[in-house]
Order: structure tokens, then C-alpha cells, then sequence
């Protein structure tokens, strides 16, 4: 009988069932210990058995039910982790690419600002070119043929006449002239 007191209520309930009693919901721990007692077929040993089998078989649905609820947990904090690495991955992988991103539109800048700085450049250089073109022609195209003799010396009969037209041809590159006045200049040369 010291037995009953190592169960619950509901393991009372089971071995009341299981011998045939009728036992209400609303007794309490003392009713249904003395029902159990009081029964007419009742076996101490027999009914000892089977209260202890009944507070076995509750203690390891009990320990299975709290294996499995640790295990869910267990899983639930394992997808969590992994959920958690994954966004890390992810969140390492976007920043890597925008790191490679934001590298590769600097690179592209620079390349653009490295082409723009080339191009200002040769606009530049052109324009230098056209101004400094047209500076000579209009100096030296403007001059009159007295202020040119002054830059070149008059042809002499007794010199050979084609190192004489070397020596032209250099000053007036020099001079930066036109080949369209060549003859004109060469002419005020030579006829004098």
C-alpha cells in the first residue's frame, strides 16, 4: 500500500482503469487510494506490479518526450546558427562584391578622368598648334619682302645655287613661311 505514494494522480487513475474501477475526475489522491484498496480482487503484489510498470512506462514517455524536445530545440538552434553563417556568407560575399564593385567603378573613373586629362590635353596642344600656325603665317606671310631680306641674304652669281637654295629653304622653314610664298621671297631675292 506504501506504494500508492510513489505515484502521481494520474498514475492512479491508469491503474484503476486497468482494474476495472470506475474512478471520477474530481476524487481526490485519498478517494482513489481507498477505492483501489477497497476492491474486492485486490492483489497487493499484482497491483504493485502494475502501478510500477504504469509510473515506468509514464517516466520514460516523460524522459522520450524531453529527449525530444531538447532535440527540437537542439535542431532549431543548429538551423539558427546555420541561418545566421549563411547570412554572414551572403553578407560577406555583398560586401565583397561591392567592394569589388565600388574598386572597379574607381578604376573605371579613373581610366574616364585618365582619357578626359588626355584628350584636355591634346585639345590643348591643337589648339596651341592652330594659334601658333596662324601667328607665324600671319607674321611672316605679312611681311614684306625688305623685312624678310633682312633674315635672308641676297643670292650672289659667284656662289653655287643650290647650296644657296638649301640654305633658303632651311631659313625659311625657320621663319615658319608658307611653300605657297616661297617663290615670291626667292624671287625678290634673286632678281635684284
Amino acid at each position: 500500500m506504501a506504494y500508492l505514494a510513489n505515484g502521481r494522480k494520474e498514475d492512479m487513475f491508469v491503474l484503476e482503469k486497468k482494474l476495472d474501477l470506475e474512478p471520477n475526475e474530481s476524487m481526490t489522491v485519498k478517494k482513489l487510494k481507498d477505492l483501489i484498496i477497497n476492491y474486492v480482487n485486490y492483489d497487493e503484489d499484482f497491483a504493485k506490479n502494475i502501478f510500477i510498470g504504469i509510473i515506468e512506462q509514464r517516466k520514460a514517455k516523460e524522459e522520450l518526450e524531453e529527449k525530444q524536445r531538447l532535440e527540437a530545440l537542439a535542431e532549431t538552434q543548429r538551423k539558427a546558427e546555420l541561418e545566421k553563417k549563411v547570412t554572414f556568407r551572403n553578407s560577406s560575399r555583398n560586401s565583397t562584391k561591392n567592394r569589388l564593385r565600388r574598386k572597379q567603378r574607381q578604376e573605371d573613373l579613373a581610366e574616364l578622368r585618365g582619357i578626359d586629362e588626355v584628350e584636355l590635353e591634346r585639345l590643348k596642344i591643337e589648339a596651341q598648334l592652330k594659334l601658333s600656325i596662324t601667328t607665324t603665317e600671319a607674321d611672316y606671310s605679312k611681311l614684306p619682302s625688305k623685312e624678310v631680306s633682312k633674315f635672308l641674304h641676297r643670292f650672289e652669281v659667284k656662289e653655287d645655287i643650290s647650296l644657296y637654295l638649301v640654305l633658303i629653304e632651311r631659313k625659311v622653314h625657320r621663319l615658319s613661311i608658307q611653300k605657297e610664298h616661297w617663290v615670291s621671297y626667292l624671287l625678290g631675292l634673286v632678281a635684284s
